[in-house]
C-alpha cells in the first residue's frame, strides 16, 4: 500500500471514469449507478470489519483501488487514531492523514484495504473508495453510514440480503442522474 497526497490522488483519478468534480474533489458516483445505504451506528469494531468485507465484495474484481479520506476530526473518535497510524507505519509511512489522505492498494492488498475502510468507519471519517475498473464505488460518512453504488443493480441483491440478515438497516438510494 502506498499513501498519496491530495495532488497525487487527483493525478491517479485523471484520465479515468468521472472520479472528480469540476473542483477536483471525488464524485460519489456517476449517473446511472444504483446505490444502497447501510446504517452502522454504534456497531463494534469487529462488525465494522465484517461490514467492510461485505461492502467491498460489491465492488467486484479490482487490481488497484484508491481510498481517499477527505474529512477527519468531526467526532472525538478521530482523536483515537493511534491504531490507524500504527497500521500506516507498518508500511513505512510516517506522515499525518492530512498530508497524504490517499491510500492506494493493489489487488493482493485487498485485506489491507478492508482494514483501512474499517478504520475510516470506526474513526468517523468521510472517505470514498474507487477501483480502477469502476464497477462500483464506496462512500463512508462520519454520520455512520456507508453507501455502495454499482453499475449493475443485481450486484446489490445478495449484499443487501446478507447485511440485512445481520440486523443492519439498508436503504435504497435513487439512481443518480
Amino acid at each position: 500500500m502506498r499513501f498519496l497526497t491530495n495532488e497525487d490522488s487527483r493525478a491517479w483519478c485523471k484520465g479515468k471514469p468521472p472520479y472528480l468534480d469540476e473542483r477536483g474533489w471525488p464524485v460519489q458516483w456517476p449517473a446511472g449507478f444504483q446505490a444502497i445505504r447501510v446504517i452502522f451506528t454504534h456497531e463494534p469494531a469487529g462488525r465494522l470489519f465484517w461490514l467492510s468485507q461485505q461492502l467491498m465484495d460489491g465492488l467486484g474484481f479490482w487490481d488497484e483501488s484508491l481510498l481517499w479520506v477527505f474529512i477527519t476530526g468531526v467526532f472525538e473518535a478521530s482523536r483515537d487514531a493511534h491504531l490507524y497510524y500504527r497500521v500506516r507505519q507498518s508500511y513505512g509511512d510516517l506522515r499525518h492523514i492530512q498530508e497524504a489522505p490517499g491510500h492506494l492498494a493493489l489487488g493482493h492488498e485487498h485485506r489491507d484495504m478492508m482494514t483501512m475502510l474499517q478504520l475510516s468507519m470506526l474513526l468517523g471519517w468521510d472517505a470514498i473508495l474507487f477501483t480502477r475498473h469502476d464497477y462500483g464505488r464506496l462512500f463512508v460518512s462520519h454520520d455512520q453510514y456507508a453507501e455502495l453504488a454499482v453499475q449493475d443493480e443485481s450486484t446489490l441483491v445478495p449484499i443487501r440480503k446478507e447485511i440485512e440478515s445481520a440486523g443492519l438497516k439498508v436503504q435504497t438510494i435513487p439512481a443518480a442522474v
